[in-house]
């Protein structure tokens, strides 16, 4: 008989655990940090920043693009910072660790579009 890949891998040993808190409150951070000022930057970089959905970032982006990496910044540290210290407050809500996920989720999705709208740009031009 002929030994499969699955019966070849010895999976027993794999074990998933959910994502702890910090590493959510991390999560979140780099998401919502860095991955959407450098993915705002890119679409704005190669489509303008006239596709900027929000009007205050649309107005830093013309203004000055550094400030709009100055703002996100504060916002998510000071986001990052009181979810810390809030700990045990929101591990006593039901479906805090849903609740992370559908926000990284969605700053993940948020990141992409970014991405896909400036590379769309450059694919235009």
């Amino acid at each position: 008989m002929t030994e499969t890949l699955a019966d070849a891998l010895d999976l027993s040993e794999i074990r998933l655990e959910a994502p702890g808190y910090v590493e959510l409150v991390f999560s979140l951070v780099v998401v919502w940090g860095f991955g959407d000022a450098v993915s705002t930057l890119v679409a704005a970089t190669f489509a303008g920043p006239s596709l900027e959905a929000n009007p205050w970032i649309r107005l830093l982006l013309v203004h000055d693009p550094m400030l709009m990496v100055a703002l996100k910044a504060a916002v998510v540290l000071y986001a990052g910072v009181v979810l810390l210290e809030c700990r045990a407050v929101v591990e006593r809500v039901p479906g805090w660790r849903a609740w992370f996920l559908a926000v990284i989720g969605l700053g993940t999705a948020v990141v992409l579009t970014n991405v896909y709208v400036g590379l769309a740009a450059v694919a235009a031009a």
